[in-house]
């Protein structure tokens, strides 16, 4: 087909397509806009899915948050508080966070700077698109952007993994030594209590033992715990500032009654009767201690002679005592051996694991790569087609438009022909018309002529009808006229005096005012 015949086509296919209706009737009934309306509906609702995905997401991200800040402020409170009795212990423990919180700052700014350096990349990829040139430097440098943005992807991916399994090995070390933990923590709590009797040391009492406490001790140690016991503790009922309060005031005046006073001004919330009832209580408490320490005094004495008897069966229960340590510490050492490499076959099972699955990941990514490969081919491939297709109808077109220049040229010489000849026609029409004018006024402008010479010719005959002669009189134009004759008779006849002058007439209610 030549370019003229495709030329024809292409104006009659536009001709027919330009016609409003039948594009309308196109467009209600192509397949194209049917997909494209459930295309969009489609659309409209995957992105009122992802919305409502993301406000959940975002939701319990903010749920989070709350909790993480709760457990920092129960954390400061409880574990990292100055006033705290395990404060030392805890410091360690503080200054680790710090360093893991530093930490992680630093690797967040360092994340951020990889993220902002990618986007910036993909950001100018799109500005490029958006001006697409058909040419192989422009394709080629777009290649370059791809290639450059594809590997820190997957340079940043395959270093978060890294990151991440590492993280994932220590998460499950830790489990480990934590269960290894508790299951001792558990095998102590079930282990039945070891009791060492010896006069040097002796073990804390247990439940049975401590009902008969008080049997065991001294008289007086005795009445002292007892004493204790029942009025509220060694500050007699009072909080810790109030009783040391009491102290400092009394201690000021050595015990004298006069402190009473200054004591119950000084403690806001105590009456004078309280302050005395503290201070008999007091009184007793001393009494009673100071027995309690000579009962201890006495009782150590007569311990001290027993100690003689009792150091040999003492030392002998000790040495059975140290080897049933022994053995238990061996049991514990193997045992703790035997879990140590369980946990350490555990360990090289997850590592085999991990290196298995790591082989195939890395065949799965290796697939992966080979099909975006050819599907980059197979896209590559599509648009030369359609930039082929472009060309081709860029060509297509501008000959298209070059005819039309043509058509449109001979066209209008076509109408200037036209138009040339219209006027030279109206020139024609004009001047035919301004001639006939001219005649008719030259005509007009002759009959006048005429009808004044005939005029003329008749104010002569007029003339020589009644033609007068007349002198002339310059003395005439210093002659008085008739009227100013008149006049001066007038003025001559009315020259006396004159006796009533003419008034207006006076109103009837201005009279003799």
């Amino acid at each position: 087909m030549s370019a003229a015949e495709k030329r024809q086509n292409m104006t009659g296919n536009q001709a027919k397509t330009n016609h409003p209706g039948a594009r309308k009737k196109e467009r209600l009934d192509s397949p194209k806009a049917k997909a494209g309306g459930d295309a969009k509906e489609g659309w409209a609702w995957k992105r009122k899915t992802d919305q409502a995905k993301k406000m959940e997401i975002l939701r319990e991200i903010d749920q989070l948050q709350k909790k993480i800040t709760n457990l920092d402020r129960e954390k400061s409170t409880h574990l990292y508080n100055k006033r705290s009795d395990f404060r030392k212990e805890f410091c360690v423990l503080e200054e680790h966070e710090l360093k893991l919180l530093s930490e992680r700052k630093q690797e967040k700014t360092k994340l951020k700077q990889q993220l902002g350096k990618m986007h910036s990349n993909v950001k100018h990829f799109q500005r490029e698109l958006q001006n697409v040139k058909p040419t192989p430097e422009f394709v080629e440098k777009l290649k370059e952007l791809m290639e450059d943005i594809e590997s820190q992807l997957n340079e940043f991916k395959t270093q978060q993994r890294q990151i991440y399994e590492e993280l994932m090995k220590e998460e499950h070390i830790l489990n480990q030594e934590i269960n290894t933990l508790e299951k001792r923590i558990d095998s102590w709590a079930q282990a039945p209590p070891i009791s060492i009797e010896t006069k040097a040391t002796k073990s804390k009492p247990t439940a049975s033992s401590a009902r008969n406490i008080m049997a065991d001790l001294p008289p007086d140690v005795a009445a002292f715990e007892r004493f204790v016991e029942q009025t509220g503790g060694p500050r007699g009922g009072w909080d810790e500032y109030d009783h040391g309060t009491f102290l400092r005031i009394r201690n000021k005046h050595k015990g004298k009654a006069t402190f009473l006073d200054e004591a119950t001004n000084s403690l806001p919330g105590r009456t004078i009767t309280d302050v005395n009832a503290h201070e008999a209580w007091y009184q007793e408490y001393t009494s009673l201690q100071e027995k309690k320490k000579d009962a201890i005094m006495k009782w150590r004495a007569i311990k001290e002679v027993e100690k003689g008897s009792s150091l040999e069966q003492a030392e002998q229960t000790a040495e059975e005592e140290a080897r049933l340590r022994e053995k238990k510490a061996e049991a514990k050492a193997r045992q703790l051996e035997k879990e140590k490499q369980e946990r350490y076959e555990r360990l090289s099972a997850w590592k085999v694991q991990k290196e298995l699955e790591k082989a195939q990941e890395e065949e799965r990514r290796e697939q992966e790569e080979a099909r975006k490969a050819r599907e980059y081919e197979k896209e590559m491939q599509r648009k030369m087609q359609v930039k082929a297709k472009a060309i081709e109808y860029a060509k297509l077109k501008k000959e298209d438009e070059e005819f039309q220049q043509m058509e449109a040229l001979s066209r209008q010489e076509v109408e200037l022909e036209e138009k040339k000849q219209a006027r030279r026609q109206e020139v024609a029409r004009f001047q035919e018309r301004d001639q006939r004018k001219l005649q008719e006024k030259k005509a007009r402008e002759q009959a006048k002529e005429e009808a004044r010479k005939e005029q003329a010719k008749r104010l002569q005959r007029l003339k020589g009808k009644v033609e007068v002669q007349v002198e002339r009189d310059p003395s005439r134009l210093y002659r008085l006229t008739e009227g100013w004759k008149e006049r001066k008779k007038d003025d001559a006849s009315s020259s006396g005096p004159v006796i009533n002058m003419p008034r207006r007439a006076v109103p009837s209610w201005r009279t003799g005012l």
